[in-house]
């Protein structure tokens, strides 16, 4: 477990990576959020290399959460 404290931009734009091959399976755009969110975390710790775990995992949970609802909002606008 002590790769986790050593967590770099690449590692979340490989599990943006497969959260859109999961996408693949699934019909309800679920994944697709949660991808772009684990996306723009990773861009962000390589703009900001110095940003901790915690604060990491806090960021992609609060964007993951604001994307899906986000995206629920418009597609119930937009049917």
């Amino acid at each position: 477990m002590e790769w986790i404290n050593h967590i770099v931009f690449w590692h979340w734009w490989i599990l943006a990576g497969m959260l859109l091959i999961l996408e693949l399976a699934s019909p309800m755009f679920i994944f697709l959020w949660l991808s772009f969110s684990a996306a723009a975390v990773g861009f962000l710790l390589l703009v900001f290399p110095g940003i901790p775990v915690v604060a990491q995992l806090l960021l992609f949970a609060i964007l993951s959460v604001a994307t899906v609802l986000a995206w629920r909002k418009y597609r119930a606008k937009q049917p």
